[in-house]
């Protein structure tokens, strides 16, 4: 049986954020999954709740967690209550929560969950949270053997166009629309001027001999928000990586929020079974 924990941890700008892991008493021998949502997204986002599910039905433990500045507070909620945060939530800020969730698991989740094998320790990125998980792996000590990409981008900013920063620069702020909530989502200048300083910091380019544990990139092939494009550059410069491809999948592999099936879309289904393969 499925069981699930809460935990309030302390991340970037030492934010707090909410954390939970999906376990079960006897079938956890096969480590543990950091999973990392992506740009607008969040831990309880749509089916990542049934997705944990399965992983933990499999033999592993799964935790999903809210980035400390993903726009929502350590409340039980889909609601982005907390803009200020999310305005100013940089790549660097997320490396450094995935660096708070893995020193809990490491350090401290034997003391409360002692049935959350830690020996092994992956990472799931989708979207946003793919570049994170990524640079996270090759820019940080880190105890994770395996790292997954669902839909991830090459080059997280590359939509920023020059009108667009041109306009950022000269009003001070820019806004992303929410198309689930309608809201319109403030980008602080701090986070341009982030990728301005940081920008080799954040090219994958420059990760890609830094990756020295197995990776597997997972792509749809009807993705509209990170084109087929993108995953053939991560093919390209992370050329040890495994890669699969799922037909006429999108963005969130047929997923959508709120979900109120019982079970996994096909396209799902497909995402976590050459997934758990690769685990």
């Amino acid at each position: 049986m499925v069981q699930n924990k809460q935990f309030v941890l302390q991340g970037a700008s030492d934010e707090e954020f909410l954390v939970d892991i999906s376990y079960s008493n006897g079938l956890n021998s096969k480590g543990v999954i950091i999973f990392c949502h992506g740009f607008k997204g969040f831990k309880d986002w749509g089916c990542w709740q049934l997705i944990a599910d399965y992983f933990v039905e499999n033999g592993f433990s799964f935790l999903k967690f809210n980035f400390s500045h993903n726009g929502m507070g350590v409340a039980q909620s889909d609601d982005f209550t907390h803009l200020d945060k999310f305005a100013v939530n940089t790549l660097g800020k997320e490396m450094e929560d995935i660096q708070s969730v893995e020193h809990f698991l490491v350090n401290e989740i034997s003391k409360v969950l002692p049935e959350v094998n830690t020996n092994k320790i992956f990472i799931i990125g989708h979207s946003k949270g793919g570049v994170s998980a990524l640079l996270y792996c090759t820019q940080y000590q880190t105890k994770i053997s395996k790292v997954v990409t669902w839909a991830s981008p090459f080059d997280f900013h590359r939509n920023w166009s020059s009108k667009f920063i041109e306009k950022w620069k000269a009003d001070g702020i820019q806004y992303i629309k929410n198309a689930r909530t309608n809201q319109m989502m403030p980008l602080q200048l701090e986070i341009l001027e982030d990728m301005e300083t940081n920008k080799e910091k954040y090219d994958l380019r420059n990760c890609t001999k830094k990756l020295d544990i197995p990776y597997l990139i997972v792509q749809g092939t009807d993705d509209a928000a990170v084109k087929m494009e993108e995953f053939n550059l991560l093919k390209k410069h992370f050329t040890k990586a495994k890669t699969h491809i799922i037909e006429a999948a999108n963005h969130v592999f047929g997923g959508s929020h709120p979900y109120q099936e019982k079970e996994l879309t096909e396209h799902t289904k497909e995402l976590v079974a050459v997934t758990k393969a690769f685990l």
